[in-house]
């Protein structure tokens, strides 16, 4: 399947909630795991990839470091199964953000596959579940910009 422009939340619209499933087995969803705060979630291409891996160390370092500001989450999210979210959290190495597999949910928020490759992208959600800014890709390098995600939270 292609990611159709057209289906991925658009700034300003309500961001899917997305069926989510962690390390452990447990279920939940993006919005339960949000919690009610803003959110910077990434959906990375597969728990293996090692440019979203170092995207979403990145992301995991500056919420340890406070650069993302108070009460903002990071939400990882791998395509899969429970055995992807704990191979992501392994990779990350710090419990401080959360690792998930959505099963085939990223295609929920408009990244599908081309030719195989999964898309990938980083939205950033307001705490009433809007999206405030988006950067998604086909290929992984595309899908994340610091310097971009930074400017959206004000920082």
């Amino acid at each position: 399947m292609s990611t159709d422009i057209e289906s991925v939340p658009a700034v300003g619209t309500a961001m899917p909630d997305i069926d989510l499933v962690g390390p452990d087995g447990l279920a939940t969803t993006l919005q339960q795991v949000r919690a009610g705060q803003r959110a910077v979630v990434y959906f990375l291409r597969a728990a293996t990839c090692p440019v979203c891996v170092n995207h979403a160390r990145t992301l995991t370092d500056l919420a340890t470091t406070g650069d993302l500001g108070n009460n903002v989450r990071v939400v990882l999210v791998a395509p899969g199964e429970p055995l992807d979210a704990a191979e992501l959290a392994r990779r990350i190495g710090n419990d401080t953000v959360g690792s998930w597999a959505s099963g085939s949910g990223h295609e929920a928020a408009g990244l599908g596959s081309f030719l195989a490759l999964q898309h990938s992208g980083t939205f950033l959600v307001n705490a009433d579940g809007t999206v405030a800014y988006r950067r998604t890709a086909t290929l992984p390098p595309n899908s994340f910009s610091r310097r971009e995600l930074l400017k959206a939270l004000g920082r």
